[in-house]
């Protein structure tokens, strides 16, 4: 097996080195190409290069170097991990897998390979395994608050509510100061009927970090299963004051208005007849009709490399999803980026007598798009869920089986309805839309929708993007 070449530091990489710690990642990336052309398999080089290449937005190079690294240097976990960590971050979550595996295997005892293996095992819904890698990062780091954090999540999952605590618990004493580990317990606690320990929980939260909006979400939901919604609502204020256009809190606030009665403001705030706009779309230049635009989203969507299986924690049910699809090879989602933008533009002239709603006020001068894709069949569904990065989200219809048009709602999008997690008691306003091929349907990000179930043995496909402030 071949070992990682250490040889004297050169000036050369000494350099490169220097300049990426101070965040130089251009020089830097300079220097570790020069490094590189001398010896193509120099290991730090190879390594840090990757890191340099990705930061600087060079996702070719920096995978082309730590696949070089983790297959030239197998019993060195780094390459290996770090070419994880970047497939992770490119939502390549099988490759993710794939990496992390190696390097756990190289570095049975490094504790961040083991712990993200066991992250990307959740993601991929293989939560028996995933604890069984938490606990292998514990054995190797007693104070991996991170690990007991992730491995208290998933027995919350699993219905292992008392051992979820219990672990949160260890968490939140390792790190007092993390507002998320508070939070988990906090909604632990609620699950368990413990309401006093769980307004404490969430409290703390708050108090690790006010500007976390889980925090505030959760704080704001314990309160409504308390039947203290005006509380719940107080607290919502008093986070939108400093995050306007949260979609986390504004949908718990959502229901905390509903549950006090005040019909008048719910009904301001979600207003599905007039902020859920479906747009219908037209060809976009190089394609003869949408039937052809579609038939190649269709057949990019896939094929596309990030194609999975839904995992639980997702909001996809017996379906499968990509990574953004508007990164790396766009293919025809090119074309599809400026029918976002146009719909932008529409959506925000439909409404615009709205003027004082918080979707309008606060609209962001400037905006990136975040876009994957959703593949359903048989019995797939989406449970009800917001984006709550965005401050505007979309759906784009690309297939839909001919179920939608039965006569029933299969296969529709639903709005209004909050998912289980939420405890509300008060009936939500719904509307429905029907899916059709070429329709894009805009709606702020804090509404909640949801794909109502279907049986079929076509295939729906559907494109979804969030607009999210820059």
């Amino acid at each position: 097996m071949a070992t990682p070449p250490r040889p004297a530091v050169d000036t050369t990489l000494a350099e490169a080195i220097s300049n990426h710690k101070v965040g130089r990642i251009e020089k830097a990336l300079k220097g570790y190409r020069r490094v590189l052309k001398r010896n193509p398999v120099h290991f730090d080089a190879l390594v840090l290069g990757g890191q340099a290449a990705y930061a600087a937005g060079n996702q070719k190079d920096a995978l082309r170097w730590l696949k070089r690294a983790s297959e030239k240097y197998p019993d060195d976990p780094q390459g290996s991990y770090n070419l994880g960590v970047l497939q992770q971050a490119l939502g390549n979550t099988l490759e993710a897998l794939n990496a992390f595996r190696l390097a756990g295997k190289a570095g049975p005892d490094f504790a961040p390979a083991q712990y993200n293996l066991a992250v990307t095992l959740f993601e991929t819904g293989a939560n028996d395994e995933a604890l069984d890698y938490f606990d292998r990062t514990i054995e190797i780091d007693p104070n991996h608050a991170d690990a007991y954090a992730g491995k208290a999540f998933v027995l919350r999952g699993q219905g292992k509510i008392d051992d979820a605590i219990a672990t949160y618990k260890v968490a939140v004493g390792l790190t007092p100061g993390n507002a998320k580990t508070w939070s988990g317990l906090g909604i632990s606690l609620q699950m368990a009927e413990e309401m006093e320990l769980a307004l404490e929980a969430h409290r703390n939260a708050i108090s690790a970090d006010r500007d976390y909006p889980d925090a505030t979400g959760n704080l704001s939901d314990a309160l409504v299963q308390m039947k203290k919604p005006a509380e719940a609502i107080a607290a919502c204020d008093e986070f939108l004051a400093r995050h306007p256009v949260d979609a986390g809190v504004l949908a718990v606030k959502s229901i905390a208005l509903n549950e006090a009665g005040d019909a008048k403001n719910y009904q301001a705030l979600i207003d599905l007849d007039r902020l859920v706009q479906p747009i219908k779309q037209s060809a976009p230049l190089g394609f003869t009709d949408m039937e052809t635009f579609n038939k190649a989203l269709g057949t990019h969507v896939l094929n596309h490399p990030t194609l999975i299986t839904s995992p639980s924690s997702h909001a996809t049910r017996k379906g499968k999803h990509t990574g953004h699809i508007n990164e790396g090879v766009k293919g025809p989602v090119a074309e599809f980026e400026h029918l976002i933008a146009s719909a932008i533009d529409s959506y925000l002239d439909d409404i615009q007598d709205l003027k004082h709603h918080p979707i309008c006020v606060h609209r962001p001068e400037n905006y990136e798009l975040a876009v994957w894709a959703v593949v359903l069949e048989g019995e797939g569904y989406q449970v009800p869920h917001i984006h709550p990065a965005a401050w505007l989200s979309g759906v784009y219809y690309v297939q839909v089986p001919d179920i939608a048009n039965a006569g029933g709602h299969d296969g529709w999008i639903e709005f209004g309805q909050p998912g289980p997690e939420y405890h509300f008691s008060a009936k939500p306003t719904l509307r429905l839309v029907k899916p059709e091929p070429g329709l894009m349907v805009m709606f702020p990000s804090y509404l909640f929708h949801r794909t109502v179930p279907f049986e079929s043995e076509e295939t729906r496909i559907s494109i979804a993007f969030d607009v999210m402030p820059a």
